[in-house]
């Protein structure tokens, strides 16, 4: 069985076969280029060579921000999780104040009452270390600003200046962080 083309279907074909053919190189206006011009430059492998070398570079890079981005979180959760009952300390810091001020009131009073409030202060203080809350040393230190609060100046013949004389109240650090500074009076140095 043939297969006769009618002639309405003839342009259609050869319009197809011309579509079908590679475009002719044009220059930057559209226009085509002349015959005897130079086509533009290949890329050559040195080109992907670089290309490919940058993104690797920037690949490195991102994947060390990530790194140093978890990292950082891990130990901001850790230090989090390690200071979390720092505001509770302080809160029992004061009741453990009232406490050996109650002492001092009781000290030469009924015995057995000083000891069982000597007791209770010594399980409180074992609570406290097990936590990592230890008392920050004040008088005859150094005074040093990041642990002891001034609260005045005065003179003392048995303190040089600078070191600390009297313990106004005591300060507690919890691991290596000051919950609490100690509340101190500093010498002056020896009365003129």
């Amino acid at each position: 069985m043939a297969v006769s083309l009618d002639q309405n279907q003839q342009p259609e074909l050869n319009a197809a076969a011309d579509s079908t053919a590679p475009p002719e190189p044009s220059g930057a206006t559209g226009a085509p280029m002349p015959a005897g011009a130079a086509e533009p430059a290949a890329r050559t492998v040195d080109d992907f060579q670089r290309e490919l070398d940058a993104l690797r570079d920037r690949n490195l890079r991102l994947l060390a921000d990530m790194r140093n981005l978890q990292q950082r979180s891990k130990r901001e959760r850790e230090e989090a999780l390690r200071y979390a009952e720092a505001e509770f300390a302080r809160e029992l810091l004061v009741v453990l104040d009232d406490l050996e001020r109650a002492m001092q009131a009781a000290s030469g009073a009924d015995a057995p009452l000083s000891e069982g409030m000597r007791i209770t202060h010594e399980h409180f203080l074992k609570l406290l270390r097990t936590r990592g809350i230890e008392p920050i040393a004040a008088v005859g230190e150094p005074f040093d600003p990041a642990l002891h609060e001034a609260l005045l100046q005065q003179p003392s013949a048995q303190f040089p200046a600078g070191i600390v004389a009297q313990e106004v109240a005591r300060g507690y650090r919890m691991h290596e962080r000051v919950i609490r500074p100690a509340r101190v009076v500093v010498s002056s140095g020896p009365p003129a």
